[in-house]
């Protein structure tokens, strides 16, 4: 594909996929360099849309600013509720790898307001970096989806888990692993809204039965079906016929 110009960072506001002109995504059989169409930088890519438009990860997760704000400031304690109105801000798109760092986020922010003990602001800095480090198209490509990834960093925080950590190495682990259980039984392809509510219910679930600590979610159906082509239907359990 053709290294593009003239495209303009003012223009990417599509939420659905290729967010410089609206027209679909579609994934390269081998990783090639190519240029950001919004920073201009030269980086490894793995798909563009049909025009031949890459958005890199950094610049497709580049809303932090509005997302964080609206977390920082938030007193929801419902983790569904809070994910679904962080998924309808402006910064948020469909699909992308900022949902991976807003999985840890929102996990935080409503264990925080369920009266949980953390440094928060600390605690929100380091999940939004460590889910940026989980590229866009992990669950294809590396065989770990980004929402899961999600859960196994809120749990790391919230034990203080490193490589050297005799015990708590396997918690944020097993949390993964049994997102990542939930999220095969009920199969592909991708949709970010649903692996990011499966993540959070089953983090939230595993918080009381590991840690004692009640997060209730609530599970309203999903009002993006209509917008996803890739949607499961009456396979996936928040949608709305």
């Amino acid at each position: 594909m053709a290294v593009l110009e003239g495209c303009c960072c003012d223009e990417h506001h599509h939420a659905a996929n290729c967010i410089i002109c609206g027209k679909p995504i579609i994934y390269l059989k081998n990783e090639q360099l190519m240029e950001c169409a919004i920073c201009h930088k030269v980086k490894p890519a793995n798909a563009a849309c049909v025009d031949g438009h890459f958005v890199c990860d950094e610049c497709h997760s580049s809303g932090s600013d509005e997302i964080l704000g609206f977390l920082r400031k938030s007193r929801e304690d419902d983790p569904i509720k809070l994910f679904l109105d962080v998924c309808s801000l402006d910064a948020v798109h469909l699909h992308g790898p900022e949902h991976h760092s807003i999985v840890p986020c929102v996990l935080l922010t409503a264990y925080k307001n369920c009266g949980g003990e953390i440094d928060f602001g600390k605690a929100m800095d380091t999940a939004w970096r460590r889910g940026q480090d989980v590229p866009g198209g992990a669950c294809g490509f590396l065989g770990v989806c980004g929402a899961a990834s999600g859960a196994g960093i809120f749990e790391s925080i919230l034990v203080g888990a490193s490589p050297l950590t005799p015990l708590e190495w396997e918690y944020p682990q097993r949390m993964t692993a049994q997102v990542l259980n939930k999220l095969v039984e009920l199969g592909g392809p991708r949709c970010c809204k649903r692996t990011g509510r499966l993540a959070i219910e089953t983090a939230s679930e595993l918080l009381r039965e590991k840690h004692g600590f009640r997060m209730p979610f609530s599970r309203p159906k999903c009002t993006f079906s209509g917008k996803n082509k890739e949607c499961l239907k009456g396979r996936c359990p928040f949608f709305e016929p």
